[in-house]
């Protein structure tokens, strides 16, 4: 621990006991206020010698002989308070003042209350003449220094409350970024848009192109969806006989973080009804105006290397013709392989799981579009791109729906809705196909939303607009221009300290942790594993009835016992582990059919009461976390993507004429890996970094699961 922050937390906590020893509550519900320290300053003229009652935060005290200066800070500015000895009242318990001789129990980030005359310092700087003086809030730690400011930017994010105490900039940004919101809500009321609320969690999300987060209902014992967008449920309320409807709120998607996205942002979406794409077109031209002339009194912005004009007029860019002059690409006739030859030419890194017509051609608008300053809108998009879009009646390929378009970015979209029930589920379900082919990111089938289609919805266009477009015209980044965004779960470790902090609770594990890592585990001594294997299969036997399952489970024995041995040859592993390995193996599944949604921590708490060691349960508790959280140890690691992947050479034994487990080669199981539709629920991208961060390639690993389930053939049936 900082021995500094240690002994100025210590001193600050004995003056909060010597002011409770005076009687004196350093943390009182009331105070009393007459005006915010701006209004003040600016209004001296009008309220100069009037008693004032002022409260804020104590940014700065210096002593000067019989006198004390205090900058005291409220939300809206900076007042100065000059205490005079002679001039203040005494110490009053009753009335909870402080006297001068007790103002040696305040510091620099306190909150205080203060009353006293307007007037003028000798310097001639507005001022209150304290007569009163009360303590409203006892800070026992230390500010950081207001001058250094926070520099560490994960610190920042972790700790926002420090970086708006000490730099009102920040402050001010999310003070505008509640008036762009504001502004938002103005426009659509005065346009007549109805704002309701729909649900967050949803049986089936949809209305854009995500992965979404996924939590659990208990009441209900089902799975549900945190939404990624509200249209589904807005275009529902069309068909219910409303016109005009928005929501402002938030979306949820699990995807990466960049300097244009976060997995949790807020957006304004409307629908209208007996409305085209064209008419949208204009009214969402009016709304980008309205705000920024409304919230920042202007419509020219740069944004790194852009800059825009929101009152320029707003080209039209077609999609199709675009990505043929720019690219030399014909989206509809063109390759697969083609596409792909111009995407790798310029640069482009894709996630290849997944890889289909759809995300090749999104990639190469993806280039073209950092050419283009904009104000633009795209327009003429690909039905194959477009699955709630209208079709344009002239050419079925492409849709009625636009982009925004502004520094390279989209920045809104909009369409006019698809509302044919029938080519509707047919596009949900090509949307589907392509999902269970391995593209997260595909929309699913919503057969409710097809059956309110089937009752009937008008004519409809709708937009949405997410906080990007507040991100671009402030110039900020996604992270810096949201209050709280994600970062990694942390405690300082001051603050461990302080508090004897040993992990963070979590009824995941536990397991003593120091900064997320098990302790006082070398693989490389024997570890005892708290229970026998005669055990653990008396334990399947109780808990498992499904052979199936019990195959499994006997499969992800084997792979694990081969795992450790290669493992024990190369150093990294005690040879009396095997076993452990082995077992583990055996029981990683034992709770799934009781409880087939939390099978890792039901499976592991009924282990440890049988007094298996926390070595085997960390890691069934573990084996579901595919991005790797929380594996700390290397049977952790290995635990998920062995047992995963017995799977897959069952379904590849299988559909060889032989049916037979000994006819499977390495070369064919190779191919079925690269199969993306073969055995789709299996997560190829997670196992391969998983296999990546136990330092083997995907051959190796597969061949290491392949040799081990051949041992045992005849107990698999295979």
């Amino acid at each position: 621990m900082s021995s500094t922050l240690y002994k100025i937390r210590k001193q600050r906590l004995d003056k909060v006991e010597k002011l409770k020893k005076l009687g004196i509550n350093p943390y009182p519900a009331k105070s009393k206020k007459s005006y915010d320290n701006k209004y003040i300053v600016d209004n001296f003229k009008k309220l100069e010698g009037n008693v004032m009652w002022v409260t804020g935060r104590i940014m700065a005290l210096r002593e000067h002989g019989l006198l004390k200066f205090i900058s005291l800070q409220d939300f809206k500015g900076n007042i100065q308070l000059i205490i005079k000895k002679d001039d203040t009242k005494n110490f009053d318990k009753k009335e909870q003042l402080l006297g001068w001789n007790e103002l040696e129990l305040i510091d620099i980030g306190d909150f205080i209350q203060a009353e006293g005359k307007l007037s003028k310092s000798n310097t001639g700087e507005i001022s209150i003449k304290v007569e009163k003086f009360k303590l409203l809030t006892k800070a026992i730690r230390p500010l950081p220094e207001k001058w250094k400011g926070i520099k560490d930017k994960e610190t920042k994010f972790r700790r926002r409350y420090l970086d708006f105490i000490t730099n009102t900039k920040s402050r001010e940004l999310f003070v505008r970024k509640s008036l762009f919101w504001q502004a938002n809500r103005d426009f659509m009321k005065k346009n007549e848009f109805i704002e309701l609320n729909t649900p967050i969690l949803e049986h089936v999300t949809g209305g854009a192109d995500a992965n979404p987060f996924v939590t659990h209902h208990d009441a209900l014992d089902q799975d549900f969806y945190m939404r990624i967008s509200p249209e589904l449920y807005l275009k529902r309320l069309i068909g219910g006989g409303f016109e005009k409807v928005f929501t402002i709120g938030a979306c949820f998607r699990n995807e990466g973080i960049d300097d244009e996205h976060l997995q949790e942002y807020y957006t304004n979406e409307w629908y209208w009804a007996y409305a085209d794409y064209r008419k949208n077109m204009e009214l969402v031209q009016k709304l980008y105006r309205y705000v920024a002339k409304t919230v920042y009194k202007k419509t020219k912005f740069k944004k790194e290397n852009y800059e825009f004009d929101l009152s320029d007029e707003w080209k039209e860019i077609d999609y199709v013709k675009i990505l043929k002059e720019k690219l030399g690409i014909d989206i509809f006739n063109d390759k697969k392989d083609k596409m792909l030859k111009v995407i790798k030419k310029n640069g482009v890194e894709l996630d290849k799981k997944g890889m289909n017509k759809f995300r090749l051609v999104d990639n190469l608008w993806k280039i073209v579009r950092k050419g283009i300053a904009g104000p633009a809108y795209l327009i003429n998009e690909p039905k194959f791109m477009s699955p709630l879009a209208k079709s344009k009646k002239e050419n079925s390929k492409i849709t009625e729906r636009f982009h925004v378009i502004l520094a390279g970015s989209e920045v809104g979209n909009g369409y006019s809705e698809l509302n044919d029930p029938l080519d509707q589920y047919n596009r949900f379900k090509q949307q589907q196909d392509a999902r269970e082919a391995g593209d997260k990111e595909a929309q699913m089938m919503d057969i409710d939303f097809v059956e309110m289609l089937e009752y009937g919805m008008p004519p409809t266009t709708g937009f949405g607009v997410s906080e990007r477009l507040f991100w671009f015209l402030e110039g900020v980044s996604a992270r810096e221009g949201t209050l709280f965004p994600q970062t990694r779960y942390h405690i300082e470790d001051t603050t461990k300290e302080i508090y004897g902090i040993k992990n963070r609770n979590s009824s995941k594990s536990n397991i003593e942790k120091k900064d997320n890592k098990i302790i006082s585990c070398n693989e490389t001594d024997e570890i005892n594993p708290g229970i026998t294997r005669k055990k653990a299969l008396e334990l399947v036997q109780k808990y498992t009835k499904n052979k199936n399952l019990v195959k499994h489970m006997l499969s992800s024995e084997a792979a694990m016992r081969e795992y450790a041995r290669y493992f024990v040859k190369r150093g990294k592993l005690h040879e009396a582990n095997i076993e452990t390995w082995a077992i583990t193996g055996l029981l990683h599944d034992i709770m799934y059919e009781k409880d087939p949604k939390k099978h890792m921590y039901s499976g592991a708490e009924m282990l440890k009461k049988e007094g298996v060691s926390e070595y085997i349960t960390h890691a069934i508790e573990v084996h579901g976390n595919f991005n790797g959280t929380d594996q700390d140890t290397l049977l952790d690691k290995v635990l998920w993507i062995a047992e995963e992947c017995t799977g897959l050479v069952v379904a590849a034994t299988l559909v060889l004429p032989s049916k037979k487990l000994n006819d499977l080669k390495i070369e064919s199981l190779m191919k079925r890996w690269n199969e993306k539709r073969f055995t789709a629920n299996i997560n190829r991208e997670n196992i391969k970094n998983g296999i990546e961060r136990i330092g083997l390639t995907v051959e190796e690993h597969l061949e290491i699961v392949l040799n081990a389930m051949k041992k045992i053939d005849k107990e698999l049936g295979l």
